[in-house]
């Protein structure tokens, strides 16, 4: 087993945890959407976005990499584990932040996350597993896998990615995600900087918070992702509760804290989205 120290672990829910900032007239004038469920739509959709960049800071593994540059522990506050089993053709890689380190921005990291790779000439799948683990202590748990392939119909990478997480905050509220996202690289893929990703996100799920209500949610525009950004650029997504539907549109493109949120019958309020 190998002890290294990945590059950016830290980078892990860095931007999770959003709120929605509006007043509840505002919300209920346009929707049967209350303002906590918004939030808690955009909440679950950037905790799913932040596990990705975290994963996908450990591709280096993909080409064979098993050592990344001596740094500390301290510095990046997380311990990498690899055990290769070269029979079945799988590594396994752990991220242990042990029983509490403090990231590079500032929050609090506890426990493990496992990734479980299995890789072909032209695609690899990840199997993404939680061991205690917490962030700020919001408990996350679950499983998520990713199947990847190294070129689409349009010449991108693109990877499915199937979620089943489960996010308890420190609040007692459980967050409960469930369904399958679509995310294409369309930018960066040229380049070994992180910086210049951008992504294409098409899927649905379903989302149940603590009372039992089930929220579905389906993006209608692909949303863009862009690395360099903490928020959703542009694109929309249709929000279903109880057979009552409204959109959530992120804009121009323009990396801002802006949505808009509108009902059946074209009613419209401007959100604003900041860190909680």
């Amino acid at each position: 087993m190998t002890r290294n120290v990945l590059k950016l672990g830290v980078l892990l829910i860095s931007g999770v945890f959003f709120f929605i900032s509006c007043s509840d007239d505002n919300v209920n004038a346009t929707s049967n959407l209350l303002p906590e469920e918004v939030q808690s739509v955009i909440l679950v959709d950037d905790l799913t976005s932040d596990i990705n960049n975290l994963i996908d800071d450990d591709a280096f593994l993909i080409a064979g990499k098993e050592e990344v540059s001596n740094k500390s522990v301290e510095d990046d506050c997380v311990i990498r584990a690899v055990e290769i089993d070269d029979a079945n053709g799988t590594k396994t890689v752990t991220l242990d932040f042990g029983d509490g380190c403090t990231g590079k921005r500032g929050r609090e990291l506890k426990g493990k996350i496992v990734i479980e790779y299995t890789e072909t000439a032209n695609e690899f799948s990840k199997e993404i597993t939680f061991i205690d683990f917490s962030v700020d202590g919001h408990q996350i748990s679950g499983t998520k896998s990713v199947n990847k392939i190294q070129e689409n119909a349009s010449g991108n990478k693109e990877a499915t990615h199937v979620v089943n997480i489960v996010t308890t905050l420190s609040t007692g509220e459980v967050l409960t995600l469930e369904g399958t996202r679509v995310r294409e690289k369309i930018a960066g893929s040229d380049t070994d900087e992180r910086g210049d990703d951008v992504y294409l996100i098409s899927g649905n799920w379903r989302f149940v918070n603590k009372d039992g209500v089930e929220v579905i949610v389906t993006i209608v525009d692909e949303l863009r992702r862009e690395y360099a950004c903490k928020y959703i650029v542009s694109g929309s997504k249709e929000i279903s509760k109880d057979g009552v539907k409204s959109t959530l549109d992120f804009g121009d493109g323009t990396c801002d804290n802006k949505a808009t949120l509108t009902d059946e019958n074209g009613n419209s309020s401007e959100i604003t989205l900041r860190r909680r």
